[in-house]
Formats: structure tokens, sequence, C-alpha cells
């Protein structure tokens, strides 16, 4: 196993020097473009493909900064995580009242109950700050709780330089974050169709409930989906808007052409400069690059035979990649100038682990590296079981030797019989024969009497 290993390791960082070396070259001349492109008010911006992860754009991206009400988003992530989104939230007295005075609502009342999905386009269309606080007193009890998830959920993501201390982002020196770490915990939320859906609503409506008799009418606040705004963006899939007085207007946008997804997030706006720059970044990503394909996850499998320390075969292991293989490449980026090639050793030695890394594939454009994918076992193979495999397959061979053996008997009984009816038969034919030749010798003497 460390010798298979140790191959598929030295064969990926290969690969992977390689890649980067191509893409380092491909980052080189995005930085100097953007330089001398894109002139962005925002204190900080990164724009990033929603798929594979790849930053086409970074202005200060991993500078703290205030985050407003963009960190629903994480609030929305945990929410759908969660999984109580058929639960029914009933307010209390600390969520209605935990915000500040004038501070963005829907003016729930103590005891009143909605259900978490109704409180999620509250969240994310009208940016309530009190139906932040009620989801995370759902989802973990108490909102110092969830704000502890929130940092740690971060953390998980990637996130470097986050610290979340609420649900709403309302202003406090400890509650901070990234443009980076913004699109990555954006990103994440993607995976969730239902905040895609919520996201790209400009109108949604919330009917009487158990304290309030009147139907309150939501409308969608990103001004990049909402006609007649002179900042609809074609492709805009929606976003999440943010302001205080210390952030200033920071925002999350998202936004798709064909296969081509981006994100987009810039901090410290005045006035329309967090839209004016949005549209800068999403101009420049969809000009400049695209998302494609290279392969499925099945197209890069493979059946490998595992062997033990004598080389013996005792299992096989079926390996693929964990997800389907895509890259962000430039816009002229052909598809039919992309080989692979396959870096497996030719069998596996035992031990193997569950979801090891036993081979790869690398991708080429013009004979270039520009991706490697990872295939990864599909179940375990112990040296006990190696061991059972070899006793089993020699117990086999030793019955089939008592097979033969008990067979034997039966053989040379056969033969046996064989021999004493051959010993019978020349025993009967000599009788015949000496029969026969009294029988001569008699008649010969009875006819010299007669003469």
């Amino acid at each position: 196993m460390k010798k298979n290993i140790l191959l598929i390791f030295l064969a990926t960082i290969i690969s992977f020097s390689s890649t980067c070396t191509l893409w380092a070259e491909t980052a080189t001349s995005i930085e100097q473009n953007t330089e001398n492109d894109l002139e962005l008010s925002s204190d900080a911006a990164i724009l990033m493909d929603a798929t594979t992860g790849e930053i086409l754009y970074e202005k200060n991206s991993n500078k703290k900064e205030y985050p407003a009400s963009i960190t629903k988003i994480m609030t929305a992530l945990l929410a759908f995580e969660s999984g109580k989104m058929d639960e029914t939230i009933t307010f209390s007295h600390d969520a209605i009242f935990g915000i500040e005075p004038g501070s963005s609502h829907i003016a729930l009342q103590e005891e009143e109950q909605i259900t978490m999905e109704q409180a999620m386009y509250a969240l994310l269309l009208r940016s309530a700050n009190e139906a932040a606080l009620g989801i995370a007193e759902q989802v973990d009890g108490s909102v110092e709780k969830f704000a502890t998830h929130m940092t740690e959920r971060a953390k998980e993501l990637g996130c470097k330089n986050t610290n979340f201390v609420n649900p709403n982002g309302l202003h406090s020196e400890n509650h901070y974050t990234t443009a980076y770490d913004m699109a990555l915990i954006a990103k994440e939320a993607l995976k969730f169709e239902d905040f895609k859906n919520i996201i790209q609503t400009t109108y949604y409506e919330i009917p009487p409930t158990n304290k309030q008799e009147e139907t309150r009418y939501l409308y969608g606040q990103h001004q990049m989906i909402k006609p007649p705004s002179i900042y609809v963006y074609e492709g805009c899939e929606g976003g999440k808007t943010g302001f205080t007085d210390e952030a200033q207007n920071t925002l999350v946008t998202y936004a798709k052409r064909n296969d081509t997804e981006l994100i987009a997030v810039v901090f410290q706006c005045k006035g329309a400069q967090h839209y004016e720059d949005t549209i800068k970044l999403f101009d420049y990503g969809f000009s400049q690059f695209k998302t494609v394909k290279l392969s499925s996850a099945s197209e890069v499998s493979q059946t490998f035979s595992v062997v033990n320390e004598k080389k013996e075969e005792i299992d096989s292991v079926f390996a693929k990649a964990k997800e389907d293989v895509y890259q962000t490449v430039p816009i002229d980026f052909e598809m039919d100038k992309v080989t692979k090639k396959e870096n497996a050793p030719e069998t596996l030695s035992a031990p193997i682990s569950l979801n090891d890394a036993v081979a790869s594939v690398t991708f080429y454009y013009e004979e270039k590296p520009i991706a490697t994918a990872e295939l990864f076992a599909d179940h375990a193979v112990t040296l006990e079981e190696s061991e059972e495999n070899v006793v089993t397959a020699s117990m086999q061979n030793d019955k089939k030797i008592d097979s033969n053996f008990h067979s034997f008997p039966t053989i040379l009984s056969i033969l046996i019989f064989a021999v004493i009816c051959s010993i019978i038969s020349f025993f009967v034919a000599l009788i015949i024969c000496r029969f026969i030749s009294w029988r001569k010798r008699k008649r010969r003497r009875f006819a010299r009497r007669r003469k």
C-alpha cells in the first residue's frame, strides 16, 4: 500500500506542479488584466467561479471587513443544513426585542408563529433581523450557540479570517469576514436549491398568523434582478445586500450564463458603487473565462486487482472520482484539444482503506496539464481479510485434493476388477483349448482302431 501511495503521490505532484506552472501563467495574465482594466470603488472584492472555486479577480480579498447583512447567507446555510425547514418558529421575547431600533424587520411579534420557510424569505428578501434571531434559536437553541456554530462552520469551509457573533450582521467589532471567506460561504449555499429559489424571488407573501391579521408582502431588495432597476444584469440569480454605517454597502451576487456561474463579493461601497463594481466584475469574468466539464465521475473510473505480500490476488476494488471534473478555462478554450492520461499502478497492495486515493487522471490541453482528478477506492481491504482469503483459497484446494483422494478407491476397484476378469478369461480360454485338443486326440485314436 505504501508503494501504491508513493507512486500515486509522486505522479500527482508532478502533474500538479505542471498544472500550477500552466495556470500560474494564466493567473499572472488575469492579475495584469484586472489591474489594467478594472477600476473598482470597493475596498475589497473578489470574483469566483461558483463551480470550481477558481479566483478570477481579487482586491484585498483577505482583508477583514464588516459584512453587515450578507452575514445572513451563513445563517441561511446553517438553517438549510439543520434539516428543520418544515418546523414552525415561535418567536421569543429576545428574538423580537434583541435587534437595534430602526434596523430591518418585518414587524414580527412576541409569540408569533411562522414557518421556517417563511422566516427564510423574510431573512433573505427583506433582511429581517428578528427573523435571523428566531432562526438561530430554532436551529441551536440560542443566538450565542448559533454564532459559535457559524464561526466553526466557516472554518470547516476553509475560511481563515472570519468570526461571527450574531446571525444578522448588526455591527460588532468582533463580527467580521473577508471577501474570500464570504465567497466560500456563498459557494456552499448554492448546494441548496431552495436557497437559489429564494434569492431569485422578487415578491413573496406571508399570510395572516396567530398574531397578525394582515398579509405581509415581501419585496426583494437586490437591484440586479428587479426591474425596472437600471442595474438589472443578464443572468443574475440574485444574492444578498448589506448595510450598516460602519460597513457601508456590502453585496454578494450570483450570475450564470450558459454553464458558467460566478460569485461576486464587494465590501465598503458608497451609493450605488456596490452594483457598479459587481457589474464590472461580471463583465470581466464572462468575457474572459468559462467553465467546462472535462469528464463525468463515471468516465474516470477503473477496477484494480489487490494483491498480498506474496503477490497473490486476493480482492479487487473499484475506484472513481468523487464528482464530475470541471475546470475554469480561457474563453477561447476548445474541448476537442483535451486529452487525458491515467496515473495508476497495475495492481494495488493490501491493506487499502475506504476512500484511499489509489490512482489519478490528468487532463491535458494541447499537451499541457490543466487538471488532475484522484480516484478513490470504493471499499477497504485489510491484511486480515487478505490472510482469510488466502486460507479460504488453500482450503478450497485441499477440498479438491481430498475429493480426488476419495475418488481413488473407485478407480482402483475398477482396475482390480478388470485384472480379475482378464485372468478368468485367460483360464477359461485355456480350458477350452485343452478340451478341444483332447477331443482331437480321442478322434485320432478311434480312427486307428477301426483300421
